[in-house]
C-alpha cells in the first residue's frame, strides 16, 4: 500500500537523525529516517526504493576510525541493497576528503557491483550545526546542490516521479467511471468491484480472468499507462534537466559484451528478477535429455539433434555441440492472456554462442536469425538466438507442464517481429514460372 521511500537517511544519533529528516521533508522530499542499532540491522525492505542515502560515517562509535567504519556501512548496505536495485546515491556526513575516497574503495572491493552506489558525495555537519542548533536553511541548500550535482541520477528520478504520476492519472480514468451516484462510501467499492471484473473480463475472458485477476487488469491498464508515461506534458525545466543528463558525448563504440547486455535489458526477461512460465507467450523452454533423444526428436520434428544442428541451424562442425535447443511459445497474445482451448504451437530454435554459427553454409530463409546477441549466464560470448519458422509442434497446456521450466522470455518487441517472420514465411505465394 505505501511506496518505499526513495530517499533515506541513516544515523546512530536521534537528535541529528531527526534535524535531517526535516531539513528533506521541508525540501519535499519522501523520506524516512533510520535509526542505526548493531544489535538490531534494518529490515532491508526498507531500502527497495532508495535512490539517494544519507548516512553518518560512524555508525558505531566505539569503533576505531577508518577501515572499522567502511566496513559496517558496507556490510549494511549489503544486507539492505538487493542485486536488482539499480542506481543510488550514498551522502556521507564527513569533513574528510580521504574517508569519502577511503570508503568508496573499499565499496568498492566489498560489494558486488550491482550494489555499489553510483557516486559517494561528502557533506560536513559541523558547518550547518551551532550547538545544538542547526542551520536548516543552509543544510537545505547544500542537500539539494547535492541531488543536483548529477543531473544524470536527477533525470533518472524526474522519469520516476513521471512514472508515478502517470499511475496515478490511470487511477484517476479508472475512477471517472464510476458514476456520482455511487460515489459514496457505501456503494463506492462495490462500483469499483463491477468497472475492474469488467475490464479483467475484456482483458482474459470470463473463463480465465479468474485464475489471474491481477495479472487480467494489469493487462487492460498497461496500454494507459504507457500512453500516460510517453506523452507527459512538456515543460522548460525538465527539458534543461534532460538536456544535461543526455549529452550524446562522442565515445567508444560499444563492444560486442556491451550490446548483448544492452540486448538482454531491452528484448528479455530473465528470471529470478522477473517472472517467467511455460505458458508465457515468448516463453523460452530448454529441450531435456529426454527430448532430445534421436527417437523423440525424429517423432515431434521428423530429425535428429544431428541433424538439426549440422544441416538446419548450420553449425560449425568444431562447435556443433555447442549451444541448447529450445522451443519458443507462439501464437496469439490474446489466446494467451485469454487462456483460449487448444493446442500450444512452439517453435523450434537455438541458442548458441554467436562464434559457433558457420558462416559458410547458407541457411533456409525460414530460420529468423535475431541480429540482436545477448548477454546470457552460462556463456562466454555473446549469443544469437535462431528461430526455426518450418519447425512448428503444438502441444496441450496439461503437457506442457511436464516439460522443463522456461529459463527466458522474449518481450514484445523481439518476439512480434519473430512471429511476424514465422507468419510472412507461412504465408508466402508459389509462383510458377518459366
Amino acid at each position: 500500500m505505501f511506496t518505499p521511500a526513495r530517499y533515506i537517511v541513516l544515523d546512530d544519533e536521534p537528535s541529528e537523525l531527526d534535524a535531517l529528516i526535516d531539513a528533506l521533508h521541508i525540501l519535499g522530499a519522501p523520506c524516512i529516517g533510520i535509526r542505526f542499532d548493531p544489535l538490531g540491522l534494518p529490515d532491508p525492505t526498507l531500502f527497495a526504493g532508495v535512490r539517494i542515502l544519507f548516512s553518518d560515517l560512524h555508525l558505531v562509535q566505539a569503533q576505531p576510525a577508518g577501515v572499522q567504519h567502511y566496513n559496517t556501512l558496507a556490510s549494511l548496505l549489503d544486507r539492505c541493497i538487493s542485486e536488482q536495485h539499480g542506481p543510488y546515491l550514498l551522502v556521507l556526513w564527513t569533513s574528510h576528503e580521504h574517508e569519502r575516497a577511503g570508503l568508496t574503495q573499499r565499496l568498492e572491493e566489498l560489494l558486488p557491483a550491482p550494489k555499489r552506489p553510483l557516486a559517494v558525495l561528502a557533506l560536513d555537519k559541523t558547518t550547518f550545526r551551532n550547538g545544538n542548533a542547526w542551520d536548516a536553511a543552509g543544510l537545505r541548500q547544500a542537500i539539494r546542490e547535492q541531488v543536483t550535482s548529477m543531473p544524470q541520477l536527477q533525470a533518472l528520478l524526474s522519469w520516476e516521479r513521471d512514472v508515478l504520476a502517470a499511475a496515478n492519472e490511470t487511477l484517476a480514468l479508472l475512477g471517472d467511471l464510476i458514476p456520482d451516484d455511487q460515489r459514496r462510501v457505501g456503494t463506492y467499492p462495490g462500483a469499483l468491484d463491477r468497472i475492474l471484473s469488467l475490464l479483467a473480463v475484456a482483458a482474459a475472458g470470463a473463463t480465465n480472468a479468474p485464475n489471474d485477476r491481477k495479472g487480467a487488469v494489469a493487462a487492460a491498464l498497461s496500454p494507459l499507462l504507457s500512453d500516460r508515461i510517453l506523452n507527459r506534458p512538456q515543460d522548460p525545466h525538465g527539458n534543461a534537466l534532460w538536456e544535461q543528463a543526455v549529452t550524446f558525448q562522442p565515445g567508444p563504440t560499444l563492444t560486442a559484451p556491451q550490446k548483448a547486455r544492452m540486448n538482454r535489458m531491452l528484448h528479455l526477461a530473465v528470471p529470478p528478477g522477473e517472472a517467467v512460465s511455460r505458458n508465457d507467450w515468448g516463453a523460452i523452454i530448454p529441450l531435456d535429455e529426454v527430448r532430445l533423444t534421436d527417437p523423440a526428436m525424429t517423432a515431434r520434428f521428423g530429425f535428429t539433434t544431428a541433424h538439426l544442428r549440422d544441416q538446419e541451424f548450420k553449425l560449425k562442425q568444431t562447435r556443433r555441440l555447442e549451444g541448447q535447443l529450445i522451443v519458443l511459445r507462439g501464437g496469439a497474445n490474446c489466446d494467451q492472456a485469454q487462456g483460449q482451448a487448444g493446442p500450444i504451437p512452439l517453435l523450434l530454435g537455438m541458442l548458441v554462442p554467436s562464434g559457433a554459427l558457420s558462416t559458410d553454409k547458407k541457411r533456409s530463409i525460414a530460420i529468423q536469425l535475431c541480429e540482436e546477441k545477448f548477454e546470457l549466464a552460462g556463456y562466454d560470448e555473446p549469443v544469437s538466438l535462431l528461430i526455426h519458422a518450418r519447425f512448428v509442434i503444438t502441444i496441450m497446456s496439461e503437457e506442457l507442464q511436464h516439460w522443463p521450466p522456461a529459463t527466458l522470455r522474449l518481450r514484445e518487441q523481439l518476439l512480434s517481429t519473430i512471429l511476424v517472420h514465422v507468419a510472412t514465411h507461412a504465408m508466402r505465394p508459389g509462383t510458377l514460372r518459366f
